[in-house]
């Protein structure tokens, strides 16, 4: 094996591409959700309805936060257009403030029973509503179309296993993204107790920045690390794209005055969003000293080491 400690040159954007991963696999991560599924459908499961449809959905959105999310994922609406559509019921009722984050919106149904009934008359009567008609647009508003077998669809648990993993797909991507970031942040602690180097993270004066990862320090940062795995393609890519660009060239231009401080800027990048937009990644991987992704992260190590000044050694390796 080739110890972590030699600096590699930075591969080529075809060798780059080849070690990339589209769809990072973590399996304490798989268990976790795999709990969360089962959890979530066995609650679904032991919910009593009653035959009053109205308060029967009322009782079923109260019961457990999780199961709003189920019933949009019946309607196949995301929770940001439903967040719009009850933006829209607030303004045909003459409630022009501005909108609700979910986590309001959850604790309303739970503690407010009026809203409830509110929200359950929404999915099973709002896309008849004339008042909401002159508000939302006819194809948003007829999603609000729950299937009339829905109950019967919350107790097949193949058929829910399915729509509650659709429903815990954010959940799933957000916490794979926090998975990386630990995992870089505890590669950077074992550097930090092993050489004694700190690293830390937020607005690099230099850049004008927050910069995701910095060592030594945000005042004279020399290893500055920006981090971005994607499993989904978004239009935002490619402003990250020329971001990150205009910051690589402003480390170069600092590199260029003060050739004495030799600076170095880090991309990790990874993911089948990125894969799938060639065009950004292409842009990602040239924009910076070294790209690395979660198969070649190890040599982090040896650009710490070749880039940060041996004075910010606390347990200098070779003293």
């Amino acid at each position: 094996m080739v110890p972590s400690t030699l600096l590699h040159p930075k591969p080529s954007f075809e060798e780059f591409i080849r070690t990339c991963t589209p769809l990072l696999k973590i399996p304490e991560l798989e268990e976790h959700m795999r709990q969360r599924v089962r959890q979530i459908v066995s609650e679904l499961l032991n919910f009593q309805s009653d035959a009053d449809p109205v308060g029967n959905l009322k009782q079923f959105i109260q019961k457990d936060e999780n199961f709003l999310g189920v019933l949009l994922a019946l309607t196949n609406l995301s929770q940001e257009k439903f967040l719009r559509l009850l933006t829209a019921q607030r303004f045909a009722a003459g409630d022009f403030g501005p909108e609700w984050g979910a986590g309001r919106v959850y604790k309303k149904i739970k503690d407010d029973d009026e809203f409830a009934l509110k929200i359950a008359r929404l999915f099973l009567e709002g896309r008849n509503s004339q008042v909401l008609a002159e508000q939302i647009a006819d194809f948003y508003l007829e999603q609000l179309s729950l299937p009339d077998n829905w109950l019967d669809i919350v107790r097949d648990e193949n058929i829910i296993g399915n729509i509650v993993r659709k429903k815990l797909t954010g959940e799933y991507i957000d916490q794979k993204g926090e998975y990386i970031e630990r995992r870089i942040r505890r590669l950077l602690d074992e550097l930090q107790a092993k050489y004694g180097i700190p690293h830390t993270h937020g607005q690099v004066a230099l850049l004008g920045k927050e910069i995701d990862h910095v060592l030594p320090s945000l005042d004279d940062p020399y290893v500055m690390v920006m981090v971005s795995y994607m499993e989904t393609t978004s239009s935002a890519q490619t402003s990250r794209a020329n971001e990150q660009q205009a910051l690589y060239q402003k480390v170069i231009g600092e590199n260029v005055r003060y050739p004495d401080k030799e600076r170095v800027f880090v991309n990790v990048v990874d993911g089948a969003g990125w894969l799938a937009r060639r065009s950004d990644l292409k842009k990602m991987h040239a924009g910076c000293h070294y790209c690395l992704n979660m198969k070649t992260l190890e040599q982090l190590e040896a650009i710490v080491l070749r880039y940060v000044p041996r004075r910010f050694f606390r347990n200098d390796p070779e003293g």
